[in-house]
């Protein structure tokens, strides 16, 4: 097969993907994949897969990794209308790790280190903590998705496509409004920044670059995904009802949102480790 006649390929394959709803990293990600398959020389055959993906363990591809080069292929075999051999090709297990989550004082010391005058960083910041938000739905976040009135945020096309309303505290409102009030472009995104001389929409680069300058500055190791953790487990510490957050993440699956249980069974775990009620019988 000729690079034209993969490039082909792998463009159709990247529509589809996009029609059947799929995130632009999903779709970066899985034609990549594809594209080294069939560069490779991969056959519509789950066997020739599983030779592909022993080639890419020898390289030092971890089971997490493969897992991802997994649902590219079988996605790909599915597109081309191989139901059956996209379902012999099993993923690896991955062990699944408990998401890491900030404590409260930690939330407060990275709020801390960001300057009242930055405002569209402290706005970042709180949309990922205050709302849970995706750092992807914070960079597409559009002015009009914001409802000031009803104290709400419609995120739209979040993952698997589906748009929900996150409410947000007033606290947050007010904070967005003080960005916007400093505003003089015309874009019609939330939140932007400089680029190539022009106001343009805020990228993934960007916010995972402002985090890990102010986490460093506050002494705390922190992610975009882990605010939207520390989100989830402060929610759920509070009595929040899990179905209550499982709408609020976006999640399709309750088991994906049942994680953050375990997250908050770990920190009782802690506390009482720590009180040693027991231990301390002993000494009486």
């Amino acid at each position: 097969m000729s690079n034209g006649e993969i490039d082909a390929i792998v463009e159709e394959f990247a529509t589809y993907l996009d029609l059947e709803g799929k995130s632009g990293h999903t779709v970066r990600m899985y034609s990549y994949y594809v594209k080294r398959y069939l560069e490779w020389g991969g056959e519509l055959k789950a066997r020739s897969a599983l030779r592909f993906l022993a080639s890419l363990r020898r390289e030092g591809y971890s089971n997490r990794s493969l897992n991802l080069v997994v649902q590219a292929l079988r996605a790909y075999f599915r597109f081309e209308g191989e139901e059956e051999e996209a379902e012999k090709l099993k993923p690896p297990k991955v062990p699944r790790s408990l998401p890491k989550a900030l404590n409260r004082d930690e939330v407060r010391k990275i709020l801390s280190v960001i300057p009242p005058t930055r405002k569209r960083d402290r706005v970042i910041f709180l949309l990922l903590y205050g709302a849970g938000l995706r750092v992807s739905e914070v960079c597409n976040l559009k002015k009009k998705d914001v409802d000031f009135e009803r104290g709400f945020i419609v995120v739209r096309g979040g993952k698997g496509a589906k748009d929900r309303v996150v409410p947000v505290p007033q606290s947050l409102l007010d904070e967005v409004k003080a960005y916007l009030s400093t505003r003089t472009d015309d874009s019609e995104y939330l939140i932007v920044e400089l680029r190539r001389g022009k106001r343009d929409r805020l990228s993934s680069k960007t916010v995972w670059y402002l985090l890990k300058r102010y986490g460093e500055k506050a002494g705390v190791r922190v992610t975009p995904h882990m605010l939207r953790h520390s989100f989830a487990t402060h929610m759920l510490e509070s009595g929040v009802d899990i179905r209550a957050i499982q709408e609020l993440l976006g999640h399709s699956n309750l088991s994906t949102t049942q994680i953050y249980t375990k997250v908050t069974v770990e920190h009782l775990r802690k506390a009482q480790e720590k009180a040693r009620l027991l231990e301390n019988l002993k000494e009486v």
